[in-house]
């Protein structure tokens, strides 16, 4: 963002205070480069510098962060609230995945030779009642070994999983017009389950971590409520 020149530590520190600047082990990090901003306010503009209908030149500095997608709200709230402008300008960059993280969006396994059938039978009884059940795409004798999985919505990735050597995808809220393409490529089959279900299966995980963490300090619960929104099916 851009601010004038003597207002600009107080933002600094806004914007640090609300996480952003945060690298590994370092935090108020922030880089700063000078120069002049241009404008000219108009008629019901209450400027904090400059003057109705005259331009104005001001040195500025462009302040530059680093911060979380979760954080984006309270970090733009923050520096909005410490801006002396009425109307900053501002910037919001997402920035290039370098590829250097090795855990992705889902994940792929191998499991003992069985035919589609009994693979879906096995999801199936894995994972909490639903009306949704588990819907199949594909040969129910077909052989599977590897498995590629993604919890919740995951049809975004069915052109990659269909480039790969998977014998299956597992996931949840598959589209006809994206399934039915995908299904007539020939590639993997598809079993789709019930997006509550898939995302339930990671309460007991977390609930096993903090008992490990914290012992008999904290108490924990899974939650059995089903808060799938289909409570019928004809």
């Amino acid at each position: 963002m851009f601010v004038p020149s003597d207002a600009a530590a107080p933002v600094r520190a806004a914007l640090a205070e609300a996480g952003a600047g945060t690298i590994g082990d370092y935090d108020f990090a922030s880089f700063s480069t000078t120069g002049e901003g241009r404008f000219r306010p108009l008629e019901g503009a209450t400027p904090m510098i400059g003057t109705v209908g005259e331009i104005e030149t001001v040195a500025e500095v462009r302040i530059e962060v680093v911060l979380a997608r979760h954080l984006r709200t309270q970090v733009v709230a923050a520096m909005l609230a410490a801006h002396p402008y009425e109307e900053p300008a501002y910037d919001v960059v997402a920035l290039a995945d370098p590829g250097l993280v090795v855990t992705g969006t889902g994940r792929v396994g191998t499991l003992p030779q069985a035919t589609l059938g009994e693979f879906a039978q096995t999801v199936a009884a894995a994972l909490p009642a639903t009306q949704h059940g588990v819907r199949v795409a594909g040969d129910p004798d077909r052989v599977v070994r590897k498995v590629a999985v993604c919890g919740g919505a995951g049809d975004f990735l069915l052109d990659r999983v269909a480039a790969s050597d998977v014998d299956v995808y597992v996931t949840s809220d598959l589209r006809h017009h994206p399934a039915a393409e995908f299904v007539e490529k020939g590639g993997p089959a598809l079993v789709d389950v019930a997006h509550w279900a898939a995302e339930w299966t990671w309460l007991p995980v977390v609930a096993a971590r903090v008992v490990e963490a914290f012992g008999n300090d904290v108490d924990t619960r899974v939650s059995t409520l089903c808060t799938d929104p289909w409570t019928m099916r004809l």
